[in-house]
């Protein structure tokens, strides 16, 4: 997530880089699916078009296999059940809300596996019905004295003699050879699947708790007054007294961000569109200065999705991570921004990816925050970073490390009216797609 404090030149707002100098290929896309096919000729045959009943075969194995995924999907949430006992602290409150939601779950899970089931049955039918129809169409073209060949289980050719326009009905669109997705500008290829949104803001919403009720109890457990240690996580360390920095310290370090679990930081739109476009320079809108960008990997100041998944504009975003810059120039979300570029991405699953923003705004505080945390090195910047490992609007804070992403990542619009849309997806050795566009690309 975008860092309350790019303007040093050790933590900036672009992703990190790793060359990627794959070579670009490009794929020959098929012909039109109701493009005349001259059939061969001898025995009284003419042009025709051709209709590839083995394409609606091919069809309905894909929906059975579908089928199966769902039915797979459907069996999963029939096993969840969230009991007062297994929610621990959260107990009752929660169970009849939790048990509620699988319980819509399921019902969506069985009119998925009905749909999917009732498109098999149909396109089955559809199969059979032409295939009759060619058959008997043969019959009686051979009936009237004219050779014509019976269709066979893979293909049938319908016309008598030159071309011209098929019967309504008896030629349906073949389907197109291409696996459908995209190129990126790098020329790699995405499927669809591939494609679609995961990182969506409600798969981050991991956490039954608010962000606030989370340091609270975890204060109270640790002996600490729950609301005095909420208010003392938005003061600089270097108003804190020596025992209270070894408060922040104790109950920060107990606020985790687990491998896989997914992250978050906001950009700049020039570094997000830059980064979408797989380009290694991006001009920086407030300085007029070429900047380097980092498209295929992540540094700087991070998140937690299921602590930044609770703001749903980017007031919020600009808000609660302090990116009022003051004019300075480096905040990622501008005053009445219509809309925020986010990254989002698991976390990796190595302990020196990441690392608590601990530090100070002074050398003193900056040493002591290291030596409470037991970190590498002192962490000294300008305000308005805290050093607490919060950011200014209280939210839990990590430092990334130059990495690339672990496979995959995407980057998300969050728009003022409160929705989002997906923007691209970050494929591993493939780089960048921008889906802006496409339509059902999103979550």
């Amino acid at each position: 997530m975008a860092t309350h404090h790019t303007s040093t030149p050790h933590h900036t707002s672009t992703p990190h880089h790793t060359p990627d100098v794959s070579p670009a290929h490009h794929e020959t896309s098929s012909p039109h699916p109701t493009e005349p096919r001259p059939t061969t000729g001898g025995g009284g045959h003419g042009g025709g078009y051709a209709l590839h009943t083995e394409s609606l075969g091919t069809m309905e194995g894909h929906l059975g296999r579908t089928k199966d995924k769902v039915h797979a999907v459907g069996r999963t949430v029939s096993g969840a059940n969230f009991g007062a006992q297994s929610m621990g602290l959260v107990g009752s409150t929660m169970t009849g809300t939790l048990n509620t939601t699988v319980s819509a779950a399921k019902e969506h899970v069985t009119r998925a596996g009905k749909a999917v089931e009732d498109a098999g049955t149909r396109t089955k039918a559809v199969r059979e019905h032409y295939q009759t129809t060619e058959a008997n169409a043969a019959d009686t073209m051979t009936a009237a004295g004219k050779h014509v060949d019976a269709p066979t289980e893979k293909t049938a050719a319908s016309g008598s003699g030159g071309g011209g326009t098929p019967p309504p009905g008896a030629n349906p669109p073949r389907p197109p050879d291409d696996p459908g997705g995209m190129h990126n500008n790098r020329g790699h290829h995405a499927t669809d699947d591939e494609l679609r949104g995961q990182y969506t803001r409600d798969s981050m919403q991991t956490r039954p708790t608010s962000t606030d009720d989370q340091i609270r109890a975890t204060a109270s457990r640790l002996g600490y007054d729950p609301d005095r240690h909420l208010a003392m996580t938005l003061q600089p360390t270097a108003d804190l007294t020596p025992a209270q920095r070894a408060e922040i310290v104790a109950v920060r370090n107990e606020l985790k961000a687990n491998p896989g679990e997914l992250m978050t930081k906001v950009v700049k739109p020039e570094i997000g569109e830059a980064t979408l476009a797989n380009q290694t320079t991006y001009v920086d809108l407030h300085s007029g200065a070429t900047e380097t960008n980092y498209p295929t990997s992540v540094a700087g100041s991070i998140a937690r999705g299921s602590d930044s998944a609770q703001y749903g504009t980017p007031q919020e975003f600009r808000d609660r991570l302090a990116l009022d810059d003051k004019g300075a120039g480096w905040t990622p979300i501008k005053a009445g921004a219509g809309e925020a570029y986010q990254l989002r991405f698991p976390a990796l699953d190595e302990s020196k990816a990441m690392e608590i923003s601990y530090g100070g705004t002074d050398p003193v505080t900056a040493h002591e925050m290291q030596s409470l945390s037991g970190q590498q090195g002192p962490r000294e910047l300008k305000p308005p970073f805290l050093g607490t490992g919060y950011t200014g609007g209280g939210v839990p804070e990590w430092m990334h490390t130059p990495r690339g992403y672990a496979g995959r990542g995407e980057m998300w619009l969050v728009h003022a009216d409160g929705t989002e849309s997906l923007a691209g997806v970050y494929l591993e050795k493939r780089g960048w797609f921008d889906v802006r566009g496409r339509g059902g690309s999103g979550a």
